[in-house]
């Protein structure tokens, strides 16, 4: 339930987001490049979190063993 809140919550703000720069830039295709970046942005950010966060906990387990 949490999961589906949150993606819907992203959906609202991409959408939002979309449409202001529609607005903004008043051209289609730069608004969708504008998107796509932001995307590609946040998957990265999100990976390197998810990255970071099993290291800490690989290292965490590590010092409980020693």
């Amino acid at each position: 339930m949490k999961l589906q809140k949150y993606i819907l919550i992203e959906i609202i703000m991409m959408a939002l987001a979309t449409g202001g720069l529609i607005l903004l830039t008043g051209d289609y295709i730069m608004s969708l490049g504008i998107i796509i970046l932001l995307v590609v942005i946040e998957h990265l950010i999100v990976s390197r979190l998810e990255a970071r966060r099993e290291r800490e906990e690989r290292e965490t387990d590590d010092e409980d063993i020693s």
